[in-house]
């Protein structure tokens, strides 16, 4: 399975050189070299956008250049599943990384050559070549759906336990720890309680104590893949009725404009359509405080959806949509496909739910689970 999806991006990547005239790419960055292997991993820092290991793709040859420390674990560990018979896998010694851009440039000759991170002598890939991954292959949308379930598991698991008095420190550990033993790497961990909630969007967490409610965010990542999820608890017998209104009508949002995305369809035009349920819902200005997201995939976001955005959606694609209004938020990943869409990481029967129905299906979306 993992060779039928890394032989169709060699072939988008070799489709791309010949339109463009190139000799050659080289892919260093975490999210590109994760999606020209079918999954493969060069990450060491956890925070690095550039991977350890450069993936050269040319018409007719492919070699993956790095230093001693790293090229015996990732040609035995990266590459399972692919047929490495006709690869090179080249080394350096650890102390003289910068000859690898030599080795690329030797190999490369007079031809020009693209790289994802502007090296000596390439040319940057740019946007036409990260659009190459907006659509995913089959064997892709399947990864992504273990993914999905997988971070919305862990992060129920790790919001099961937490009762006031814990710090938002502590709940962003447990939400890591669970999403280590799923064999998922956090990408982005936000947490906020209480009067954080209402003044913060992008709620970075803190060493305060909860009291009465919670949201919780996670970007999970594995194999270059991205979900994005946000749950809510209310620590009371009874959820307030303002804020059940509000968390209502988020859901509601969410369900418009996802149903909204799809393919060839202007971004502005999905984005129309979730402004307008806000308005419907008696929130018209509550989409100016925060970005609403957009697609996702090998990007935590890959462009955000604006009023403006011209770009179409395209089959096969997923989004991450994450309409708020103050105090509470609806986000859940989804992708395109089959004339509709599929949410990846809808809650599990452990969580609570509100159902919503449309495009003739009935779609689950986070509630806000009373502890």
């Amino acid at each position: 399975m993992r060779q039928a999806e890394f032989e169709t991006k060699l072939t988008l990547i070799r489709s791309w050189l010949k339109k463009k005239g190139l000799g050659g790419v080289a892919l260093s960055t975490q999210q590109l070299f994760a999606w020209a292997t079918a999954g493969g991993d060069n990450h060491v820092v956890l925070g690095n956008e550039q991977g350890v290991a450069t993936f050269l793709v040319t018409p007719d040859s492919m070699a993956v250049l790095t230093n001693n420390i790293e090229v015996e674990r990732i040609g035995s560990e990266e590459f399972k599943g692919i047929d490495t018979a006709k690869f090179e896998f080249w080394a350096c010694p650890w102390y003289e990384d910068a000859v690898i851009t030599a080795a690329i440039l030797r190999r490369m000759g007079r031809q020009p050559w693209a790289s994802d991170t502007g090296l000596a002598g390439s040319v940057l890939t740019g946007e036409d070549f990260t659009e190459l991954t907006y659509s995913l292959a089959e064997q892709e949308i399947s990864r992504y759906r273990t993914l999905g379930k997988d971070c919305a598991v862990a992060m129920e698991e790790a919001l099961a336990p937490v009762r006031p008095g814990i710090t938002e420190h502590e709940i962003a550990g447990l939400i890591c720890e669970k999403l280590w033993d799923h064999g998922v790497r956090p990408h982005v961990i936000l947490v906020a309680s209480d009067e954080r909630v209402l003044k913060f969007r992008h709620p970075i967490p803190t060493g305060k104590k909860v009291k009465k409610h919670l949201m919780a965010v996670l970007c999970g990542k594995r194999g270059g893949l991205i979900v994005s999820l946000t749950r809510m608890q209310h620590f009371a017998r009874k959820l307030p009725d303002e804020l059940r209104q509000k968390h209502s009508a988020a859901c509601s949002i969410d369900i418009v404009i996802n149903s909204a995305t799809r393919p060839g369809l202007a971004m502005k035009e999905v984005f129309a359509a979730g402004v307008a349920e806000y308005a419907r819902q008696g929130f018209p200005d509550e989409w100016k405080l925060h970005h609403q997201g957009g697609p996702t995939g090998y990007q935590g976001r890959s462009f955000r959806g604006t009023p403006t955005e011209e770009r179409l959606v395209r089959d096969h694609q997923a989004y991450a949509w994450n309409p708020s209004i103050t105090g509470t938020k609806s986000e859940d990943t989804m992708v395109v496909h089959g004339g509709g869409f599929e949410f990846l990481s809808s809650p599990t029967k452990s969580w609570p739910s509100l159902a919503f129905k449309a495009n003739g299906k009935t779609f689950k979306r986070a509630d806000i689970k009373l502890v």
